[in-house]
């Protein structure tokens, strides 16, 4: 049972989005296997927000879900179709219910990508203590029809500034040490490296590393 488990999650996997999309992820997994499970830490000042430069991808359109009512069938199995339904329709109860926000972005009218953020707090212990104005990002996804067209930092972009015109002090966001992907996409927005973090350590302990120091 414990190994027809995950080969029916691919298959099942395989089924929804075809070869390249679950060589994707076979790719990012082997990554993940063996890059560990280092974390880079990422956080933004609002305050100083650079203002933003024009891309080839502005004319995506935005939208921001507050409540779970507010999303609608389509998207929301889109969203929980992708990979492990049971787990993704779960955490949406969970995290509208802690006050999380939705962010999605739309290509040509069609859901091309999502984040997630929370105010003052995270949905799981983090290395860095936020304060009432700080602003947790977290599992961002574009869609394999459109990956390569930049929507991940412009999404990033667009929640950052509205967050600054709501007046929040900081926000954070990490990627995996192994996930060049999102590492790329990070550096293209105004989100600066804050340290290094990994699970595990002497009796389960969680450290954060920064310039080889630990905090």
């Amino acid at each position: 049972m414990r190994l027809w488990n995950p080969v029916a999650r691919a298959f099942s996997y395989w089924q929804r989005h075809g070869v390249a999309a679950t060589l994707h992820r076979a790719w990012l997994g082997l990554g993940r296997a063996v890059g560990g499970n280092g974390l880079v830490l990422f956080s933004c000042d609002l305050a100083m927000l650079p203002a933003r430069k024009n891309g080839p991808t502005d004319g995506l359109e935005f939208e921001r879900k507050t409540r779970e009512a507010e999303l609608n069938s389509r998207d929301r199995e889109q969203i929980v179709n992708f990979w492990n339904p049971d787990v993704t329709g779960r955490q949406i109860t969970e995290r509208f219910g802690k006050e999380a926000s939705l962010w999605l972005a739309r290509a040509d009218g069609q859901l091309a990508g999502y984040g997630w953020t929370l105010v003052g707090d995270t949905m799981e212990p983090h290395y860095v203590s936020l304060g009432r104005e700080d602003v947790h990002l977290f599992d961002f996804l574009v869609f394999p029809d459109f990956r390569r067209r930049g929507i991940n930092p412009t999404l990033v972009i667009h929640i950052l500034e509205q967050l600054a015109g709501e007046g929040r002090k900081r926000a954070f966001i990490e990627a995996a040490e192994w996930n060049r992907a999102q590492l790329s996409s990070l550096r293209r927005t105004p989100f600066q490296k804050l340290g290094w973090a990994r699970k595990g350590g002497l009796l389960g302990r969680e450290r954060v590393v920064w310039a080889g120091q630990e905090l």
